[in-house]
């Protein structure tokens, strides 16, 4: 036995739910845990103004171009089906 199963419900426990239950989650130490809300909103404004977001027309460039590949996707999978269910109804003679 490998000492993780409680022996009265016969449950076995992951290795890392012992080591977490009441601790700090892996990653994230003492002066982590204490930041307040406003301090996290400040540092979200932070990171997010340093982003560079996408203008309006690169988004609905980029948002038709996605369209017409899912749309070229969907056709070529449609035919590549009726090729393949036709080939099959054919080979299997039950029907051409």
């Amino acid at each position: 036995s490998t000492g993780l199963q409680n022996r009265g419900l016969g449950v076995r426990v992951p290795p890392l739910l012992p080591r977490l239950a009441g601790h700090l989650p892996l990653g994230m130490n003492e002066s982590m845990a204490k930041r307040n809300i406003g301090q996290f909103i400040r540092e979200v404004r932070q990171e997010t103004s340093k982003v560079t977001w996408p203008t309006r027309k690169e988004t609905l460039v980029t948002t038709m171009m996605v369209f017409i590949m899912v749309t070229f996707a969907a056709v070529f999978f449609w035919l590549v089906d009726k090729v393949l269910g036709t080939a099959v109804r054919f080979v299997l003679g039950l029907g051409g």
